[in-house]
Formats: C-alpha cells, sequence, structure tokens
C-alpha cells in the first residue's frame, strides 16, 4: 500500500516533467473528463485542470497511506520508523503539489531537510502509538 502511495504522490508531482518526455501515467477516463489529452497536458493552459487531477490522484494516495500505517505498527521498530518516515516525505511531497496548485510544477517540488527532520520527528511518535484502524475497503488488491 506504501509504494502505490508512493506512485500516486510522484505521479501528482512529475505529471507535467513526464509528459513533456512524452509519458502519461493519468487514466485516459480522468484526462477526458477535464477535457485534456496526453498532448495538451504540459500546456500552461492546462495547469488549473491539472491541479484538479493532481488533487484527486493525492487523495487516492491517502488511504493506501493509512493502510500502509496500519502494517508498519507490526514490522519491527527500525523498520517501522523508515516507513513512517518515508510516508511522511511522500504524503507531504503530494500534499504540497495540492496546496501549490496550479504552481506546482513551475519547480519540482520538493521537502527541505529541516521539514524531514520535523516529520522523523512525528514517524517516531507515530510508530510508538497505536495507528488507527482503516479498512482496506476499495483499495487494489493484487489478484489470485
Amino acid at each position: 500500500d506504501l509504494g502505490m502511495a508512493f506512485q500516486l504522490a510522484n505521479i501528482a508531482r512529475d505529471v507535467v516533467p513526464d509528459a513533456e518526455t512524452g509519458r502519461c501515467y493519468i487514466p485516459a477516463e480522468w484526462l477526458s473528463e477535464f477535457g485534456l489529452s496526453e498532448g495538451t497536458i504540459a500546456a500552461p493552459a492546462s495547469r488549473a485542470k491539472l491541479a484538479a487531477i493532481a488533487a484527486r490522484l493525492v487523495a487516492l494516495a491517502r488511504p493506501y497511506r493509512a493502510s500502509a500505517r496500519i502494517g508498519a505498527a507490526k514490522l519491527p521498530l527500525r523498520s517501522r520508523l523508515a516507513v513512517l518516515a518515508a510516508d511522511a516525505v511522500y504524503g507531504a511531497i503530494g500534499e504540497r503539489v495540492v496546496d501549490l496548485g496550479e504552481r506546482a510544477w513551475d519547480s519540482r517540488v520538493r521537502v527541505s531537510k529541516a521539514a524531514k527532520a520535523a516529520l522523523f520527528v512525528k514517524a517516531m511518535a507515530r510508530g510508538m502509538a497505536n495507528p488507527e484502524v482503516h479498512p482496506r475497503t476499495g483499495l487494489w488488491t493484487r489478484p489470485r
């Protein structure tokens, strides 16, 4: 689940640079819904629509992140902290993309070292507590 959340955050952050190199990871249905095509994603005029798509991607990542925190609670402490810190950093990247809206692709969204340190402290606190239980209803599951 954490891998899914990472990918969704990365897609939201990198949608314009990806489009500029001929890659598109946005579902065709979403592009159609917003009146976009793979060829128009990188256009500055598409930024408002891209911001809405990015917000949808980040919203889609949130339940995967919550589910990953449940799984992380079962890991040994050191591994748990690594997973929770990574969750916090990638979550912050996605949330920053949402906060920036149309400006999210003016430069690459990053998390500063200071912010990473603060997120690690939060991850440590989260690692000591029991995670909130969230059902996996609606989350992707590998076919059997």
